[in-house]
């Protein structure tokens, strides 16, 4: 499932014209993933991916808030928190979580949000 959700991934950013389908079908795979394994902090970071690269910045918040509490390790959970929280009416929560993924290592199976510094 992890590399067909990374491959949709690749496929969306590639390709504009492809990026509501790819990205629509990777959330689907990780909502059915979920559905079997609800506790999988890998599904839950890269499903908070996919929301806030749609910008559904809210509901990536619920999803990677509850990586969070089941004690992810994973870079890529918190550079999505921050990238959401960036997006959000939170966003002065973000830099601790910006700085807290810089001191961890990213999931070789999980997807990072798209973030430009410099359009914030």
């Amino acid at each position: 499932m992890a590399e067909e959700v990374s491959h949709l991934h690749q496929v969306a950013w590639g390709d504009q014209t492809r990026w509501g389908v790819a990205l629509g079908r990777a959330e689907q795979l990780l909502r059915e993933h979920l559905q079997a394994e609800p506790s999988c902090v890998d599904a839950l970071t890269s499903l908070g991916a996919v929301l806030s690269d749609t910008g559904r910045h809210h509901e990536a918040l619920v999803a990677l808030r509850r990586a969070e509490a089941l004690g992810s390790t994973d870079a890529n959970t918190y550079h999505n928190l921050a990238v959401a929280l960036m997006n959000t009416d939170e966003r002065g929560k973000a830099r601790g979580y910006f700085e807290r993924a810089a001191l961890l290592r990213p999931g070789e199976s999980t997807l990072q949000a798209y973030f430009d510094p410099h359009g914030h």
